[in-house]
Protein backbone atom coordinates (compact mmCIF):
# COMPACT_ATOMS: atom_id res chain seq x y z
CA UNK A 1 0.00 0.00 0.00
CA UNK A 2 2.74 2.35 0.69
CA UNK A 3 4.62 1.76 -2.52
CA UNK A 4 0.82 2.39 -4.56
CA UNK A 5 1.13 5.74 -2.50
CA UNK A 6 4.17 7.02 -3.54
CA UNK A 7 3.92 5.56 -7.25
CA UNK A 8 0.58 7.46 -7.23
CA UNK A 9 2.62 10.95 -6.03
CA UNK A 10 5.37 10.08 -8.29
CA UNK A 11 3.52 9.82 -10.95
CA UNK A 12 1.29 12.83 -10.04
CA UNK A 13 4.88 14.74 -9.68
CA UNK A 14 5.22 13.72 -13.21
CA UNK A 15 2.20 14.92 -14.78
CA UNK A 16 2.65 18.42 -12.57
CA UNK A 17 6.20 18.77 -14.50
CA UNK A 18 5.28 17.84 -17.49
CA UNK A 19 2.25 20.27 -17.88
CA UNK A 20 4.80 23.12 -16.52
CA UNK A 21 7.46 22.15 -19.21
CA UNK A 22 4.68 22.08 -21.79
CA UNK A 23 3.08 25.50 -20.56
CA UNK A 24 7.02 27.42 -19.86
CA UNK A 25 8.06 26.18 -23.48
CA UNK A 26 4.82 27.32 -25.22
CA UNK A 27 4.66 31.03 -23.53
CA UNK A 28 8.54 31.35 -23.87
CA UNK A 29 7.57 30.20 -27.64
CA UNK A 30 5.05 32.40 -28.31
CA UNK A 31 6.07 35.50 -26.64
CA UNK A 32 9.33 35.56 -28.81
CA UNK A 33 7.83 34.67 -31.76
CA UNK A 34 5.19 37.61 -31.18
CA UNK A 35 7.56 40.17 -29.71
CA UNK A 36 10.92 39.81 -32.25
CA UNK A 37 10.90 37.23 -34.54
CA UNK A 38 14.51 38.41 -35.86
CA UNK A 39 16.54 40.98 -34.01
CA UNK A 40 20.00 42.24 -34.15
CA UNK A 41 21.12 44.44 -31.13
CA UNK A 42 23.89 46.54 -30.55
CA UNK A 43 24.88 48.24 -26.99
CA UNK A 44 26.70 50.61 -25.43
CA UNK A 45 27.82 51.29 -22.30
CA UNK A 46 28.64 54.58 -20.33
CA UNK A 47 31.35 56.18 -19.62
CA UNK A 48 33.58 53.45 -20.97
CA UNK A 49 31.82 53.63 -24.23
CA UNK A 50 30.63 57.01 -26.03
CA UNK A 51 27.22 56.85 -26.36
CA UNK A 52 25.97 60.13 -27.47
CA UNK A 53 27.70 59.31 -30.66
CA UNK A 54 26.98 55.88 -30.90
CA UNK A 55 22.77 57.83 -30.52
CA UNK A 56 24.33 60.21 -33.28
CA UNK A 57 24.87 57.99 -36.06
CA UNK A 58 22.03 56.02 -35.73
CA UNK A 59 19.99 59.67 -36.35
CA UNK A 60 22.13 60.18 -38.91
CA UNK A 61 21.20 57.16 -40.70
CA UNK A 62 17.22 58.45 -40.23
CA UNK A 63 16.03 58.66 -43.85
CA UNK A 64 11.88 59.27 -42.77
CA UNK A 65 10.94 59.49 -39.10
CA UNK A 66 11.94 59.94 -35.55
CA UNK A 67 9.88 59.48 -32.57
CA UNK A 68 11.88 60.43 -29.39
CA UNK A 69 10.97 59.85 -25.85
CA UNK A 70 13.05 62.63 -23.59
CA UNK A 71 12.97 62.58 -19.81
CA UNK A 72 16.06 64.61 -20.41
CA UNK A 73 17.35 66.14 -23.73
CA UNK A 74 20.14 68.78 -23.40
CA UNK A 75 22.35 70.47 -25.90
CA UNK A 76 26.19 69.48 -26.03
CA UNK A 77 26.19 66.22 -26.33
CA UNK A 78 25.66 65.87 -29.94
CA UNK A 79 22.19 64.45 -29.82
CA UNK A 80 19.86 67.63 -30.13
CA UNK A 81 21.99 69.03 -32.82
CA UNK A 82 22.02 65.41 -34.99
CA UNK A 83 17.90 65.68 -34.48
CA UNK A 84 18.27 69.30 -35.87
CA UNK A 85 20.15 67.94 -38.71
CA UNK A 86 17.95 65.05 -39.36
CA UNK A 87 14.88 67.31 -39.57
CA UNK A 88 16.84 69.84 -41.10
CA UNK A 89 17.60 67.05 -44.17
CA UNK A 90 13.24 66.21 -44.34
CA UNK A 91 13.44 63.79 -41.39
CA UNK A 92 10.23 64.08 -39.58
CA UNK A 93 11.50 64.35 -36.12
CA UNK A 94 8.37 63.87 -33.14
CA UNK A 95 9.29 64.39 -29.73
CA UNK A 96 7.53 63.87 -25.98
CA UNK A 97 9.33 64.60 -23.15
CA UNK A 98 8.46 65.06 -19.46
CA UNK A 99 7.02 67.90 -17.98
CA UNK A 100 10.05 69.19 -16.40
CA UNK A 101 12.42 68.86 -19.43
CA UNK A 102 11.71 71.99 -20.72
CA UNK A 103 13.05 73.82 -17.89
CA UNK A 104 16.02 72.53 -17.15
CA UNK A 105 19.47 73.81 -18.06
CA UNK A 106 20.54 73.85 -21.37
CA UNK A 107 17.56 72.27 -22.59
CA UNK A 108 17.05 71.16 -26.31
CA UNK A 109 13.51 71.50 -26.40
CA UNK A 110 12.79 75.01 -27.85
CA UNK A 111 15.92 75.33 -30.00
CA UNK A 112 14.53 72.23 -31.70
CA UNK A 113 10.57 73.38 -31.10
CA UNK A 114 11.83 76.89 -32.82
CA UNK A 115 12.55 75.06 -35.53
CA UNK A 116 9.40 73.17 -36.40
CA UNK A 117 10.19 70.12 -34.36
CA UNK A 118 6.51 69.04 -32.99
CA UNK A 119 7.11 68.43 -29.18
CA UNK A 120 4.60 67.33 -26.59
CA UNK A 121 4.83 67.62 -22.67
CA UNK A 122 3.68 64.15 -21.18
CA UNK A 123 1.98 65.63 -17.73
CA UNK A 124 -0.60 62.46 -17.18
CA UNK A 125 2.62 60.28 -16.02
CA UNK A 126 4.40 61.31 -12.92
CA UNK A 127 7.36 61.22 -14.69
CA UNK A 128 8.10 60.42 -18.57
CA UNK A 129 10.98 58.82 -18.00
CA UNK A 130 11.01 56.89 -20.88
CA UNK A 131 14.64 57.06 -22.91
CA UNK A 132 13.79 56.49 -26.86
CA UNK A 133 14.13 57.17 -30.07
CA UNK A 134 12.25 55.13 -32.90
CA UNK A 135 13.85 55.66 -36.08
CA UNK A 136 12.19 54.67 -39.38
CA UNK A 137 10.16 52.47 -38.05
CA UNK A 138 13.16 49.43 -37.83
CA UNK A 139 15.40 50.91 -35.55
CA UNK A 140 14.66 51.79 -31.61
CA UNK A 141 17.31 52.84 -29.42
CA UNK A 142 16.27 52.58 -25.59
CA UNK A 143 17.91 52.19 -22.27
CA UNK A 144 18.98 54.60 -19.67
CA UNK A 145 20.77 56.57 -21.04
CA UNK A 146 19.46 60.26 -21.03
CA UNK A 147 19.89 62.19 -23.85
CA UNK A 148 21.76 64.54 -21.99
CA UNK A 149 25.37 65.91 -22.60
CA UNK A 150 25.95 64.58 -18.20
CA UNK A 151 24.78 61.27 -19.12
CA UNK A 152 28.17 60.69 -20.61
CA UNK A 153 29.88 60.68 -17.35
CA UNK A 154 27.13 58.18 -15.58
CA UNK A 155 26.95 54.36 -15.71
CA UNK A 156 24.63 54.14 -18.08
CA UNK A 157 23.36 51.52 -21.44
CA UNK A 158 22.08 51.95 -24.81
CA UNK A 159 20.60 49.52 -26.68
CA UNK A 160 20.25 50.18 -30.72
CA UNK A 161 17.64 47.14 -31.75
CA UNK A 162 16.98 46.38 -35.12
CA UNK A 163 13.73 44.80 -35.39
CA UNK A 164 10.46 46.56 -36.94
CA UNK A 165 8.34 44.31 -34.70
CA UNK A 166 10.24 45.90 -31.45
CA UNK A 167 10.35 49.01 -33.21
CA UNK A 168 6.40 49.03 -33.75
CA UNK A 169 5.76 48.65 -30.33
CA UNK A 170 7.82 51.44 -28.63
CA UNK A 171 5.94 53.63 -31.77
CA UNK A 172 2.58 52.29 -30.23
CA UNK A 173 3.83 53.48 -26.88
CA UNK A 174 5.12 56.45 -27.87
CA UNK A 175 1.73 57.68 -29.64
CA UNK A 176 -0.48 56.61 -26.81
CA UNK A 177 2.09 58.87 -24.78
CA UNK A 178 1.38 62.11 -27.58
CA UNK A 179 -2.13 61.44 -27.25
CA UNK A 180 -2.58 61.95 -23.24
CA UNK A 181 0.35 64.77 -23.71
CA UNK A 182 0.07 68.83 -24.19
CA UNK A 183 1.42 70.30 -26.85
CA UNK A 184 4.39 72.69 -26.35
CA UNK A 185 5.15 75.98 -27.50
CA UNK A 186 7.77 77.78 -25.77
CA UNK A 187 9.54 77.53 -22.65
CA UNK A 188 9.04 80.74 -21.24
CA UNK A 189 4.97 79.91 -21.48
CA UNK A 190 5.62 76.43 -20.18
CA UNK A 191 7.98 77.04 -18.01
CA UNK A 192 6.41 80.70 -16.32
CA UNK A 193 2.83 78.97 -16.31
CA UNK A 194 4.19 76.71 -13.98
CA UNK A 195 3.30 74.26 -15.91
CA UNK A 196 6.38 71.85 -14.53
Amino acid sequence: MLSSRRNSKLYFVRICASLLFVVVTFAMSSSASVAAPTATIETCFAPEDDCAAFAVQAIDRAAHEILVGAYGLTTGSGIVEALLRAHRRGVEVKLVADRTTPCGYNSGIDLLASTGVPVWIDHSARIAHAKTMVIDGRVTLNGSYNWTRGAAANSEDLNLVASPAVAEAYAAHWRGRQALSVKFDRREDWCRAGMR
